[in-house]
């Protein structure tokens, strides 16, 4: 893909992570659609990963919440979501990792519990 497809895949990777914040669907499902992001050949292949979802409302005033080393207790609806997740050696829960494209801080947010 090209350096402006490279571009909408975060774009549509940020949206995602505003739909998983919203509640729209579950950690399972934004995995599942950030890899057809990534995975995607082209655009047309990346944009069937918003297929079906219904717009949002505007996000709300950003807040910034954090803990020890970047973590939250919830993702930032402007934050990106990324495929990386670690197992968090002193809680021993697994956490997802979120990038601010504003400054391109890490975020490590855990994952909901199965």
């Amino acid at each position: 893909m090209n350096p402006d497809d490279e571009a909408g895949r975060e774009r549509l990777a940020a949206l995602l992570g505003r739909h998983y914040v919203a509640g729209r669907f579950d950690a399972g499902e934004l995995g599942r659609r950030l890899d057809v992001v990534y995975g995607a050949s082209s655009s047309a292949q990346a944009a069937e990963a918003i297929a079906g979802l219904q717009p949002l409302d505007a996000p709300p005033a950003r807040k910034r919440r954090g803990r020890r080393h970047g973590e939250s207790d919830a993702a930032d609806p402007s934050w990106v979501p990324t495929k990386e997740r670690f197992l968090d050696p002193g809680s021993q829960r697994v956490m997802r990792v979120w990038v601010d494209p504003a400054d391109h801080s890490r975020h490590y947010v855990a994952e909901p519990s199965a």
